[in-house]
């Protein structure tokens, strides 16, 4: 690279309105002070003014990078914003100047160098201090079991300051954290939940799960389920009538029970009947006066759904084994509508289970909770598996699902008092059957189908 003298000056930067580059007013104003002065990129010398080796050049750009992105997040704007916005500037910089190209392109680099702005992070650092100060107030035994001090205030500020983190840090610096500690501040979490009474700090617990939980499901959700957050989560769901706590402690509970993980096998005693019962009975409740406009019975129905996702054998289903104990469920059209549009009510993470089609597979797999259904939502179901059945292509595992919950419509309800799209149904199985395919299983069992629902040819 030529010295300054060599190199010519890049033009001037006195251009018309129509021509300035425009720079976000968030990076303008941030506080860039925390720059080293021998870092900062000057049109006489730039970056190569800098003595030294080649490493400690590279270190001296990655903490330029991070200077900017930290600079921009001083404004309340989250790590990934802010991060695109320094490179959305370099690049226009780079574009409108070519001959930074070289130092400017390093910085913009530096800025996907995770493995060292791990090392530069504030973030980082206050993670590591607001888990220990929850530490220290978790093993305060005196304070939390006989009050000596007011410490309200201190608290809220403390977990604000953890959820606000959570949400704006660089996900992967929360996540190193997390690793680096054995995800024990998860842990120290549920164990201060259990231990605070005050409804308003219990609340802020939960969100900072919750936010921990959208950073990196795995292992969070499996060390959630395995401690004794879900079974206190369901005592505080039956006692508690505040609408957001409520709606909050649901909240959680599914999105640690819709993780596809196995849940303790004491688990399932304290997730009991009671607890079923309680929930289907929240369901069908109205004028409720904490809910006055009726939102909580959808959060209810997630509950209900995510715990099923737990039974894989029907005979031993808890939850369906109290939908039998009951004559009629008002909400369950609401599953048969989410079926519909094919919503997973559950799908907090990728990679969730579908919630919705193993409750309507399980509820439709015994003629006890089948019948459960209104006629005319057995009637929509079959128009909506007759149409996903046509719309699959050969070979698609959804086709031959499809194919095995409309046998189970035409098995275990009263079908055989409407015999609603017969004719349509039987053309489709006969196609099914008959095409030339690759997809065998698909093939035999829409011809078992047809041979045992007799009704369908007559």
């Amino acid at each position: 690279m030529g010295s300054a003298e060599s190199r010519p000056n890049p033009p001037p930067l006195s251009r018309t309105r129509s021509e300035q580059v425009q720079v976000p007013q968030a990076l303008l104003e941030a506080d860039l002070t925390s720059i080293p002065r021998s870092s900062t990129i000057s049109r006489s010398s730039g970056l190569s003014s800098r003595r030294g080796s080649d490493k400690n050049k590279r270190r001296d750009v990655v903490k330029v990078s991070s200077s900017l992105v930290e600079g921009v997040r001083r404004k309340g704007v989250k790590y990934q914003t802010s991060k695109e916005i320094v490179q959305t500037v370099l690049e226009k910089l780079i574009e409108e100047y070519p001959e930074w190209n070289e130092e400017l392109g390093e910085v913009c680099r530096a800025l996907n160098q995770e493995s060292d702005l791990l090392s530069n992070s504030v973030d980082s650092l206050k993670l590591e201090q607001l888990f220990e100060h929850l530490i220290a107030l978790t093993e305060d035994e005196q304070q939390r079991g006989w009050s000596c001090a007011d410490d309200t205030a201190e608290i809220t500020s403390m977990l604000t300051d953890l959820t606000c983190l959570l949400k704006n840090a660089n996900p992967n610096v929360v996540v190193a954290v997390l690793q680096r500690l054995k995800y024990e501040p998860l842990l120290t979490l549920v164990q201060y939940y259990q231990l605070e009474s005050r409804p308003a700090l219990k609340k802020q617990v939960l969100e900072v799960l919750y936010e921990s939980m959208l950073i990196k499901p795995d292992p969070t959700c499996s060390i959630l389920l395995t401690s004794r957050l879900p079974v206190q989560l369901a005592t505080d769901i039956q006692g508690t009538k505040v609408l957001n706590q409520l709606e909050m402690q649901c909240n959680v509970f599914c999105a640690v029970l819709s993780y596809p993980n196995v849940m303790p096998r004491s688990h399932y005693d304290q997730l009991d009947d009671r607890f079923i019962t309680h929930l289907l009975t929240e369901l069908e409740a109205t004028d409720t006066p904490h809910d006055p406009e009726g939102q909580l019975p959808n959060n209810f129905l997630k509950c209900v759904l995510s715990l099923n996702l737990h039974y894989k054998d029907l005979n031993h289903n808890k939850v369906c084994s109290v939908l039998k104990s009951r004559t009629t469920l008002q909400p369950h059209g609401d599953a048969a509508s989410s079926f519909n549009r094919t919503d997973n009510l559950t799908a907090y993470f990728p990679g969730n289970h579908d919630s919705v089609s193993k409750m309507m597979t399980d509820m439709l797999g015994s003629p006890d909770t089948a019948e459960l259904f209104f006629t005319n939502d057995v009637k929509v179901l079959i128009e909506v598996l007759h149409r996903n059945v046509i719309d699959r292509a050969e070979g698609d595992t959804d086709r031959l699902y499809y194919l095995r919950l409309l046998d189970l419509v035409l098995s275990n309800t009263e079908y055989q008092d409407h015999h609603h799209m017969k004719g349509d149904i039987l053309e489709l199985l006969k196609q099914v059957k008959e095409e030339e395919s690759t997809d065998k299983e698909s093939q035999s069992f829409a011809s078992r189908i047809i041979k045992k629902h007799k009704c369908l040819s007559t």
